[in-house]
């Protein structure tokens, strides 16, 4: 281990410092992106605040990745649907017969069923791939880079990925 500026600092946390302080450069120049640009930097975002914080291993974070990435993929895709019949809902629903109405509705409760279910497959993967502190840090984890996002969008984040900060404690 080598001391930097009075602190012990391990390769593991000079490469998490590294990767933190490329996010943070990339975000600062970000001024005029195209939305698909946007949702990759916030992506590449997450990525550096869950490493960071959950001080996953290589092993882990070989593990945990691509559960956590197709379980996101698999939440996309089921808000993409939910969100295409609350927009046929919203636009014709006075033109349906009941029957239709009924099929419509039905379908955005059995939406949240789905989402319970892929939440609890995603739970019970994470379990057998992390120790059960980090599962539950993960939720923790997840709700400050939500809070982090809403306040850089509002303009009071000051780009610095720091979860540990009072700024990150939700009220």
């Amino acid at each position: 281990m080598k001391t930097l500026l009075f602190f012990n600092v391990t390769k593991m946390d000079k490469i998490r410092l590294t990767v933190i302080l490329l996010i943070c450069t990339l975000s600062l120049s970000a001024q005029n992106l195209s939305k698909q640009e946007k949702l990759e930097r916030i992506k590449a975002q997450k990525i550096a605040f869950i490493t960071n914080r959950l001080q996953l291993t290589t092993n882990e974070a070989q593990k945990f990745w691509p559960v956590y990435n197709e379980f996101f993929a698999k939440k996309e895709q089921l808000n993409k649907e939910k969100k295409q019949v609350n927009l046929d809902l919203k636009n014709n629903w006075k033109n349906y017969p009941d029957s239709k109405k009924t099929e419509l509705i039905d379908q955005l409760v059995s939406f949240k069923l789905k989402d319970a279910e892929l939440q609890m497959e995603f739970h019970n993967q994470l379990k057998k791939i992390l120790p059960i502190d980090k599962v539950i840090l993960l939720h923790q984890v997840e709700s400050q880079f939500k809070t982090y996002l809403l306040k850089q969008l509002k303009g009071q984040a000051n780009g610095e990925i720091n979860p540990s900060s009072r700024n990150f404690k939700r009220k």
